[in-house]
């Protein structure tokens, strides 16, 4: 793919383009504002920057209605990202002190996240499996952290029983803080974390957005990082065809992350991994590098929640429609996003573990 245009090129394509991307947007549909299409908030963003319009709170707000899906991206003739181009907007918010009222606190919301997110995942793990130096490890994000004793549960059952625990202080990779555009506290961040994983060969992560932001970012920011990073489905992928099944469920529906799928370019491992423990993995109408968002990225969950709110119900109209009970996806994000009364939203790790117990 090609390189997008830099940042002034791509605020001025969008600032003049027909809103072709306008259909994509899991926010502007949501809300069914013109201020909130892909076109409008990047063009708010290059009046702030031009400073032709007044530098507020409210005038910035535009820049966090957006989930950084990366869906108006595939739909871009210029291959622009306005998701990406929105967070380095949130940075110069957060700079000149007009940053969203709902993030103000976030940093040390997210090191208070993020440490007892650690502290629950070496909770339900024996002090073997915490060594300070392995070839491969278990990071199960700040979303999720109670699945480490599951993951490596599951690794036991598969033959992979060598994998450990990525223990330390912190238990999340930095991506809220990296979506907050608050970037100083992303790279104070980013240096902790690798210290933390130096010791480490290989670390398997659960949450796509910390595994996007650890492979990309992290080296953006001048951090080297040890260790290689992969996603939870592209590691047990390795393991596909030696999983002992003793149970299936009858259907379920596959939802696609967004950093996994579109950033990532992940989309078969999950899939292949879910059918063998579901006997009908069902894909919704938009799948794939099409896919719906659950609305939980970029923050928008702390920013607009009724909005992310909305997003995730109209995700499930096809889940209902089709009366299937189930989503399986492999985001932490996703399933907590999806997760009702009337539809249970399973990781994938949760799904292998159930189908491989006897």
């Amino acid at each position: 793919m090609p390189s997008p245009p830099d940042l002034d090129t791509s605020l001025t394509y969008c600032t003049y383009c027909p809103k072709l991307c306008r259909h994509t947007c899991p926010v502007s549909n949501a809300e069914a504002k013109e201020t909130l299409t892909p076109r409008d908030k990047m063009a708010t963003m290059r009046l702030l920057r031009r400073a032709e319009v007044p530098q507020t709170v409210e005038q910035s707000e535009p820049l966090y209605g957006c989930t950084g899906c990366g869906a108006c991206t595939d739909f871009c003739l210029h291959k622009v990202e306005p998701g990406q181009a929105l967070l380095r907007g949130r940075a110069e918010a957060e700079r000149d002190g007009r940053g969203h009222p709902a993030l103000r606190d976030l940093a040390a919301r997210f090191t208070a996240k993020s440490t007892e997110a650690a502290r629950r995942a070496r909770a339900g793990v024996s002090q073997d499996k915490r060594p300070t130096e392995a070839q491969i490890a278990f990071f199960p994000g700040c979303d999720a952290p109670e699945l480490a004793p599951t993951m490596l549960s599951l690794c036991d059952r598969i033959g992979a029983e060598y994998v450990s625990l990525a223990d330390g202080e912190h238990g999340c990779g930095g991506y809220p803080l990296f979506a907050a555009g608050q970037f100083d506290a992303f790279r104070l961040h980013a240096e902790r974390m690798s210290r933390q994983l130096a010791g480490f060969a290989r670390v398997v992560v659960n949450c796509p957005a910390c595994v996007w932001a650890m492979r990309t970012q992290y080296r953006e920011f001048g951090v080297p990082l040890a260790p290689a990073v992969e996603h939870t489905s592209e590691f047990l992928e390795g393991f596909v065809e030696r999983l002992p099944i003793e149970r299936r469920r009858a259907a379920a529906f596959y939802q696609d992350p967004c950093y996994l799928g579109r950033w990532l370019g992940v989309y078969d491992a999950p899939r292949r991994l879910a059918k063998k423990a579901v006997d009908d993995v069902r894909e919704f109408s938009r799948a794939r590098n099409e896919a719906e968002c659950t609305g939980g990225g970029g923050l928008l969950p702390t920013t607009m929640p009724d909005t992310a709110h909305a997003i995730a119900e109209h995700r499930l109209t096809e889940v209902r429609q089709a009366k299937v009970s189930t989503v399986v996806t492999s985001c932490p994000t996703c399933k907590r996003q999806l997760d009702r009364d009337d539809v249970h939203a399973v990781d994938l790790i949760e799904l292998l573990d159930e189908a491989t117990r006897k």
